[in-house]
């Protein structure tokens, strides 16, 4: 349990766990395991930006259509795997590559826009810190778990 635990949350931790499917298509655990981190991550991202009720009612809706977004534009790290390929083969690989964060910067500050219709600036600012925070503390609560495990 724990390491499928560990697992999933590295996953969602480094962005590329919901980079095939929706969450219908997990297995029940893992459904579950996802859930739970996504309730951990709005009550998080709602305490740092102190969001009052209103703001939630209208700021959560746009996030999570932010998030839909830009779960598209991640990239499928399976299928562009560079193994034996040619130099143009390569240079597409890059190209393609600095589209696609063009791409997912364009959307970012679209949305941070968004957002500011419904969230004071100051708040806005502390999305992007609160984002990073809650990934570098889900990290670190994996490490803590993993290294518990060794020392058993």
């Amino acid at each position: 349990m724990k390491n499928v635990l560990i697992i999933i949350s590295m996953l969602f931790a480094s962005g590329i766990a919901f980079s095939q499917g929706s969450i219908d298509d997990m297995p029940p655990l893992k459904k579950k395991i996802v859930a739970k981190i996504e309730a951990q991550k709005i009550a998080f991202i709602t305490r740092i930006l102190e969001l009052t009720p209103e703001e939630a009612q209208k700021f959560w809706p746009l996030y999570n259509e932010y998030q839909a977004k830009e779960k598209e534009l991640r990239p499928d790290f399976k299928k562009k795997r560079p193994k034996n390929i040619t130099e143009k083969e390569a240079n597409e690989l890059i190209d393609s590559f600095f589209e696609n964060e063009q791409k997912r910067l364009n959307l970012t500050k679209n949305y941070y826009n968004k957002f500011k219709m419904v969230l004071p600036a100051t708040k806005v600012v502390k999305l992007h810190f609160a984002e990073r925070r809650f990934k570098e503390e889900l990290l670190k609560r994996i490490k803590e778990r993993r290294d518990k495990k060794r020392r058993r």
